[in-house]
């Protein structure tokens, strides 16, 4: 049996096959690691991160860290995750940090169901809006294209963000 939190009894799998898996364990840290790495877009700082916000989630918490998960694990490992909270400063504001899925899993619909449980939960938790960042690069064309499929529009493009061209996509739904 995974380990739900009283959060997953208010998420809705498109499938009965969809179980979302809030708690992270140890084992995660690597896992996400090797998930986030296999889709071959995210940098080595960016990988870096996925692992720190698992980690500081383990060492802190949710409610400290602020850091909501919702995973799918397959057989052989995690299959997809999404992270997501409330950014800081604001009023029922939140922010989608990670959502990737396993290559093999991709064109599944898998996204699209971790997408909308991610933002079934953060109405849970008072949420009324969810920010999204991406970049601007053409390898992120597909993230970009699937914010916007999901109901996302693009709020702001801030080109250069992240080095010379490769800027700063930000997208927000109200929920």
């Amino acid at each position: 049996m995974p380990n739900l939190s009283p959060l997953s009894s208010t998420l809705r799998p498109e499938t009965t096959s969809d179980i979302f898996r809030t708690q992270p364990t140890q084992a995660d840290v690597d896992a996400v690691e090797r998930l986030v790495r296999s889709t071959g877009v995210f940098s080595a700082d960016e990988i870096g991160i996925a692992r720190e916000l698992v980690e500081e989630n383990l060492a802190k918490g949710v409610v400290a860290s602020g850091y909501h998960f919702l995973f799918v694990d397959g057989p052989n490992g995690i299959e997809g995750y999404t992270c997501f909270g409330p950014i800081p400063g604001t009023n029922a504001r939140f922010e989608l940090y990670w959502i990737a899925v396993h290559p093999q899993a991709q064109f599944s619909r898998l996204g699209k169901r971790l997408q909308i449980a991610s933002e079934e939960a953060a109405r849970a938790l008072g949420a009324v809006l969810m920010i999204a960042e991406t970049s601007t690069r053409a390898d992120y064309a597909p993230a970009r294209a699937f914010y916007e499929r999901q109901g996302y529009r693009l709020l702001a493009d801030i080109p250069d963000w992240h080095d010379e061209g490769d800027g700063l996509a930000i997208y927000g739904k109200k929920l």
